[in-house]
């Protein structure tokens, strides 16, 4: 039987999603090079009287060597500045599924999707007001509820429900159609489960850390990286250490107490083994490669004492991370000095710099379709040349594809043509039915 670990390294989530902090930060750095590139290509491309020059310029007014000037460029976000734009829409998000009553794991999910939206594609490409709430709509159809669109979109503010279903395809292919998150809330039911068997520990204190854990699990894990770089169990643990680290620490140690027993190496105690009153040997039985005993070897690697010790290590390191936004940070993200102190100056440059064919969404579908109904019209004017077969083309030339004909000799040709010649004859070509009897 495969351990959970095991079963968790073939999920989406880990081979997609899972990274260690250095090739998270890469992957978001390379990101906003892109954008700037192509962003920088449309700007460039557009007549300079479409576009707002009253941006702070990176390049603005740049003489070249033949004496004209490069046109004016906005200062494009910083990988940070991406990032930090990010965590203030999450808590947006937050508070959106909070008006909307929805659950706390089609929150989470909604909040997942965005941050792996946005792991490989710029906020300067697509909307983040826009892409929020077409992660909470496509979290709720994910998790199992399936809202009207049309009372979804009233909830926001949102008449047209085309505002949300444009981004929703767009959504899908950023998330890779990884669409399945896991979530260390039920782990945190199993912990408070196994911990009311132990003996020793009050119903209050489990009570209230399991409140105060579920508390962090609603907001901390959403506002960091955490579900790029831990599990959900070391998430879960992570909490419950923020909220009780007794009872974490207890619990770790009850689940990792796989000591290996020493080897009898003393024949001291060892009966003799030759006369004819001497016992008989026990039989040996092949150790269990599953279950619940299972080999000493297979125990230690699963429950022993070194495992304890990596696990702790991991869970400490979540633990920090998680700690750098606790539930408390809510009233930071929602203060309207830190808004404008921090948020503001970023989202200035972000109106002065986003791509204008991307930004809005409900074009950008509206463009699309235009295009593919363009190409399927040609295709259906010339289908030869729509197959890529060029003007002139044949079915024999489609045909070919799977490489010439097989050849057949002369004589496995005749002897058909003889038997259709014969028959035609016999039956004679005016009466389909042949002669008469």
């Amino acid at each position: 039987m495969a351990t959970e670990d095991a079963r968790y390294r073939q999920s989406s989530q880990y081979q997609l999603w899972s990274f260690s902090p250095s090739q998270l930060a890469a992957m978001r750095e390379k990101t906003n090079a892109a954008a700037r590139a192509r962003i920088a290509e449309r700007l460039a491309s557009q007549p300079a009287s479409s576009r707002n020059t009253s941006a702070p310029t990176s390049s603005a007014n740049t003489p070249d060597p033949d004496g004209a000037s490069t046109p004016a460029l906005p200062e494009f976000l910083t990988p940070a500045e991406e990032a930090l734009l990010v965590t203030f829409y999450v808590s947006e998000l937050l508070r959106a599924g909070d008006h909307a009553e929805m659950t706390d794991e089609i929150k989470a999910t909604a909040a997942a999707f965005f941050r792996r939206f946005y792991v490989t594609n710029s906020i300067m490409t697509y909307p983040p007001t826009e892409m929020l709430i077409v992660a909470l709509f496509f979290a709720c159809k994910a998790e199992g509820a399936f809202p009207s669109i049309t009372d979804f979109g009233k909830t926001f503010g949102r008449e047209n429900p085309e505002e949300i279903l444009a981004g929703e395809f767009l959504l899908c292919q950023g998330l890779r159609f990884a669409i399945d998150v896991k979530h260390p809330f039920r782990a945190l039911r199993g912990a408070v489960m196994e911990l009311s068997t132990l003996p020793g520990i009050e119903p209050a204190r489990l009570t209230a850390a399991e409140h105060r854990a579920r508390e962090i699990l609603r907001f901390s894990p959403l506002m960091t990286d955490a579900y790029f770089h831990y599990t959900p169990s070391q998430i879960m643990l992570a909490a419950l250490s923020l909220a009780d680290r007794g009872l974490a620490e207890r619990l770790i140690t009850e689940t990792f107490h796989y000591v290996e027993p020493p080897a009898n190496n003393s024949g001291a105690d060892t009966p003799a083994s030759s006369g004819p009153d001497a016992p008989a040997a026990p039989k040996r039985t092949a150790p269990r490669s599953s279950g619940g005993g299972g080999s000493g070897e297979d125990r230690a690697q699963i429950i022993g004492s070194h495992i304890r010790d990596k696990v702790l290590g991991a869970i400490e390191a979540c633990r920090d991370m998680l700690s750098k936004e606790l539930p408390e940070r809510r009233e930071h993200w929602t203060n309207r000095a830190v808004i404008k102190a921090q948020i503001t100056p970023i989202r200035k440059k972000l109106n002065k710099c986003h791509d204008p064919e991307r930004w809005n969404l409900v074009e950008l579908q509206r463009a699309r379709r235009e295009q593919a109904s363009r190409r399927a019209d040609s295709e259906d004017r010339d289908p030869a040349e729509g197959r890529g077969g060029g003007k002139g083309g044949t079915l024999e030339d489609d045909a070919a594809v799977f490489g010439a004909p097989l050849p057949l000799s002369q004589a496995s040709r005749d002897p058909k043509r003889r038997k259709v010649g014969g028959e035609a004859e016999r039956k004679g070509l005016d009466d389909p039915f042949g002669p008469p009897l």
